[in-house]
Order: C-alpha cells, then sequence, then structure tokens
C-alpha cells in the first residue's frame, strides 16, 4: 500500500507521515506540484531518516540524492516529455523509476525502465472532484516487470472491491488527506486491504 501527500500542506504532516511508517506504510510518495525544493526539502527533513529509503518524490528530483533516496516520479506529461534516453539513464545509476498512466493503452506503451505505475482513477476521484474512473479492461494482461497501482477514489470500503484484483498495489491520498484522523483512516485502509491477502 502507497501513500500520497496532499498536494498542500498538512498540519503535523511529518509527524503523520512517521507514525504511519511506524503503522507499516510501505511506500510514501512525496507529490507537492506548487511547493518550491526547499518546501519539498523541509517535509522530507521532518520524516525520520530511517524512512528515506521508503520514499519516492514527483517534483524536484535534483533533491532526492541528497537524502539518499532512489526513487523517482515521473507524471504523465513530465514522461512523454522526456526522452526515453534521459529516463533510461536514471534507471542505469540506480534510481527506482514509476510513472503515472490513465488508459490501459497507455499502460501497454510504458518502456519496461518503470518498475510500477499508477494506473487510474480507478473509482471517481476523491481529491479531484471532475476526475470519473477510467474504464475498466480486464482483458489486457499485466505488462511483465511494470506493477500495476491503483489509485483513485480508493477507500477502506471499496479497496477489496473485485476490480483490484487485477493491481499489484494501491495508492491512496484523498481518502487520508481530507478526512479529520489520516492515521486512523490509514489504519482502516490497510487493515482493508491486508484482508485481500497481498
Amino acid at each position: 500500500m502507497i501513500v500520497v501527500t496532499s498536494p498542500s500542506a498538512v498540519n503535523n504532516e511529518a509527524a503523520i507521515i512517521n507514525a504511519m511508517f511506524n503503522e507499516g506504510l510501505e511506500l510514501l510518495h512525496i507529490r507537492k506540484p506548487d511547493a518550491t525544493a526547499g518546501g519539498v526539502r523541509k517535509l522530507i527533513e521532518g520524516i525520520n531518516s530511517r524512512h528515506y529509503k521508503r520514499i519516492a518524490v514527483h517534483q524536484h528530483h535534483e533533491i532526492a540524492p541528497d537524502y539518499g533516496i532512489n526513487r523517482l516520479h515521473f507524471k504523465e506529461v513530465e514522461r512523454l516529455r522526456h526522452a526515453d534516453g534521459q529516463i533510461t539513464s536514471l534507471k542505469q545509476k540506480g534510481f527506482i523509476l514509476s510513472t503515472s498512466v490513465h488508459s490501459w493503452e497507455s499502460y501497454e506503451q510504458l518502456q519496461l525502465m518503470f518498475s510500477y505505475a499508477f494506473i487510474g482513477p480507478v473509482f471517481n476521484s476523491i481529491s479531484k472532484k471532475d476526475y470519473p474512473a477510467m474504464k475498466s479492461a480486464d482483458e489486457l494482461l499485466k505488462k511483465s516487470g511494470i506493477d500495476r497501482v491503483a489509485i483513485g477514489g480508493i477507500t477502506a470500503e471499496n479497496c477489496t472491491d473485485s476490480l483490484l484484483k487485477h493491481f499489484d498495489s494501491i495508492a491512496v491520498l484523498g481518502a487520508l488527506w481530507l478526512s479529520e484522523e489520516p492515521l486512523h483512516e490509514f489504519k482502516r485502509i490497510q487493515q482493508a486491504w491486508n484482508t485481500t491477502g497481498r
């Protein structure tokens, strides 16, 4: 299970993230599209350094090595803007790369330099109100080497939905950060997801 940060600042955000790691969070994606590099640094520095190997950054990739962070995420438009050679070079340097896609066709066209891809929204998005679920495509096989991570509208109530049988993991955002108690909501989703046996 992956947690994606709120795009905007959250009170006690680093403390909440540390608590989630202590409760078994597998992977955190820091997504702060409007933050400066300094803002991203401030959040990272509030997180216990023992967790840095389980952090991916979406923006300001250049600061990742300063913290021993070796996971970089490319949103879809960034992936399409970069030359394949640039991204391949990062993989050759030891970075674990991920990306986002919004259709099964885009997933099928991904190059194998990516370890996993966020695919969605699987359900109607919670954090982006006008972002409806994409169409399911059960017949498409998993592309060898690129894990599927479901994102979009995932809650404790629907994370066991049969639709998610086609995915290797889930990523949650809105259900956590729009709740009154993100840590409590994290535990609820984590418990429900763990019942699926993944």
